[in-house]
């Protein structure tokens, strides 16, 4: 029932003729450095763009003159956008799915030539360019890690309303027997192969269980890519042990569901704290118990032992042992399974996000024209 218009950056492929339906779309932003490249930051190339991408919005304002702004990520399209907004006069909203926000932060003082001046310059030739020259009064994120996080980098957005993230659970239909673990049981990782992902801690716990249980080890099917060199030396890892490990590389978001069903159990072994876990919730929409670090969003949800096994981020016999305990234990596995797949159900779908989101800019909305 909402009229939309969608204003960002030309990044990726778009298919000709792409049907976007009553949305309007406009590619008109630009990136100060394209995502494929490492984060490497100039302020100065950084200050030209955010000038360029203010007043390509404040030129998109005056045409479609909307009754609010909704300011997503910004990440490598500078805060030219969001200061145009504020500066329009509307009331401007702002959601936190990560941490990018600190990126835009004035530099710290420090007790050096370069650090001081660097910090110098963002308090006055750069300043518009930072998070200073933003208000920053409306806002939502995924978790509380995300804005406990983001006001330890020293961001003012220390009222940001939490609204988790959800799924479109009609896409993850819960498998057979929910909970159920084969011979030998499939063991399932499927996100971004980068360090911070802990993905070897799980390889070197496959290793542990293939070892401690000859002939009936579980095996370990890896989906995801990242950057080399670390999928490589994953790799290494895995022909160096007797474990059974697939790797499948880059999977389509449409074989997601089929993937999941066909597994017996999914682990998340981050090592970092993550903004939110929606891969946790796919795996549990699918009726598959999870076995998971906790040191991040994804903690604000799981349960040890109620609707989840949760482990020491890069302890990979604490990693075992809890995979252990689901092959050992097939009454264990179909309660976390079924509490999972009842909880996503009841908090956690995209259909409850969409609402929360809805409901929240309708009151700022209201607010502001009072």
């Amino acid at each position: 029932g909402h009229e939309v218009s969608v204003l960002t950056s030309d990044h990726g492929e778009v298919a000709a003729g792409t049907d976007h339906g009553p949305v309007r779309v406009r590619r008109a932003l630009r990136l100060f450095q394209p995502f494929g490249e490492a984060g490497r930051v100039s302020r100065r190339a950084r200050w030209h763009i955010h000038r360029v991408n203010r007043q390509i919005t404040a030129d998109h304002l005056a045409d479609e003159r909307p009754d609010l702004v909704f300011v997503w990520s910004q990440l490598r399209l500078t805060l030219g956008a969001a200061q145009a907004a504020e500066q329009s006069g509307l009331p401007v909203c702002y959601t936190f799915n990560d941490e990018h926000l600190a990126g835009y932060l004035p530099r710290r003082w420090a007790a050096t030539p370069r650090a001081l001046a660097g910090a110098l310059a963002d308090r006055t030739l750069f300043r518009d360019g930072t998070t200073s020259g933003l208000r920053l009064s409306h806002a939502t994120a995924i978790s509380r890690r995300v804005v406990d996080n983001l006001v330890a980098a020293g961001a003012p957005v220390a009222t940001s309303r939490v609204v988790y993230q959800g799924i479109p659970v009609e896409r993850f239909p819960c498998k057979a027997n929910p909970g159920s673990v084969g011979t030998p049981a499939r063991v399932l990782y499927a996100g971004q192969l980068h360090p911070t992902k802990g993905v070897d801690t799980l390889i070197d716990a496959m290793h542990r269980l293939a070892a401690a249980r000859p002939g009936s080890a579980p095996t370990l099917t890896i989906a995801g890519d990242g950057p080399a060199p670390y999928p490589e030396s994953l790799r290494r890892l895995a022909a160096g042990g007797p474990a059974r490990i697939e790797f499948l590389g880059k999977v389509a978001y449409a074989d997601l569901p089929a993937l999941y069903r066909a597994h017996d159990l999914f682990v998340f072994p981050s090592r970092w704290q993550e903004p939110f876990g929606l891969t946790h919730l796919e795996a549990m929409a699918s009726g598959l118990p999870v076995v998971s670090t906790a040191d991040g969003g994804h903690g604000e949800f799981l349960r040890d032992s109620v609707n989840a096994l949760v482990f020491q981020k890069g302890n990979e016999e604490a990693l075992a042992e809890r995979i252990g305990a689901l092959l050992d234990d097939p009454g264990l596995g179909k309660r976390l399974a079924l509490a999972g797949r009842v909880m996503v159900e009841r908090d956690f779908s995209l259909a409850r996000y969409v609402t929360d989101l809805e409901q929240w800019l309708e009151e700022v909305r209201r607010a502001r024209a009072a």
